[in-house]
């Protein structure tokens, strides 16, 4: 069985494995006090690996890949850029656009969010969520349902955790609420346009990183994610995430290689 792709820590050991199979090299990047450190890895079919002597959950990295640059051909190959992990759960910071992302030859390093290596978590809870027949769905925009409440703590208003205050579990009690459908939270870009408009895509349906959750609505990571799911079905609230798939950040010829 192929072993599974992004970051896994395992038996002493951390691997990654990306898959890349018009590149003709690919480079692991790490960072950390020192700066970046970069890993040439080996191709295994489709697959690019490399694995590192210790355990490190948390680490930083990236990936950078050489190959054929010829955008009239889909091709866009170009390691001055920095790449997400495609099956990163978790990232250092939000993807911002500029203009460099979109330049040849432009290093993108300090730009582009790193993916961290996942640490375990805790088994999810043995009971699945409890849905009521007939019950009644709730939609949330996590950022526009907080934000402003003035109930919350400052630090949660517009995050996931802010779901599990009481004020408003109390909310959606009233509303007969039996579960909450969230809207994307996962690590999505503004599209290029809307910044000369003064504008932003505040419902995240532009997602970059599928499997990683947006770093300014859930910043505590997965395991954020999970301690307020964990806490909902107490009071009899479950919870249903709309993920996005088909959408990638995309933008035309002059969008940014993330």
């Amino acid at each position: 069985m192929t072993p599974p792709h992004g970051a896994n820590c395992a038996g002493g050991t951390t691997s990654f494995r990306v898959r890349a199979p018009l590149a003709t090299s690919v480079w692991l990047c790490l960072f950390g006090p020192a700066g970046e450190q970069r890993i040439a890895m080996q191709r295994d079919g489709d697959d690019w690996t490399a694995v590192l002597p210790i355990e490190c959950p948390g680490a930083a990295y990236g990936y950078r890949a050489d190959g054929e640059w010829a955008p009239a051909r889909g091709l866009w190959f170009d390691p001055a850029k920095l790449l997400v992990d495609p099956h990163a759960t978790e990232l250092d910071r939000r993807f911002v656009q500029h203009p460099a992302l979109a330049h040849f030859g432009v290093d993108t390093a300090d730009l582009v969010p790193r993916a961290l290596v996942p640490a375990p978590l805790p088994p999810p809870p043995a009971a699945p969520p409890r849905f009521d027949r007939g019950g009644l769905i709730y939609e949330v925009n996590v950022r526009g349902f907080t934000i402003l409440h003035p109930d919350i703590p400052p630090a949660l208003r517009g995050t996931v955790a802010a779901l599990a205050q009481p004020s408003i579990i109390a909310h959606l009690q009233n509303l007969n609420v039996t579960a909450i459908e969230l809207m994307p939270v996962t690590a999505a870009i503004d599209e290029r346009h809307l910044g000369s408009l003064g504008l932003r895509n505040a419902w995240g349906y532009n997602p970059v990183a599928l499997m990683a959750l947006d770093p300014g609505l859930c910043p505590g990571g997965v395991a954020e994610l999970c301690r307020t799911v964990a806490m909902l079905p107490t009071p009899g609230i479950g919870v249903i995430l709309d993920l996005l798939f088909n959408h990638s950040g995309e933008s035309d010829a002059r969008g940014g290689v993330l």
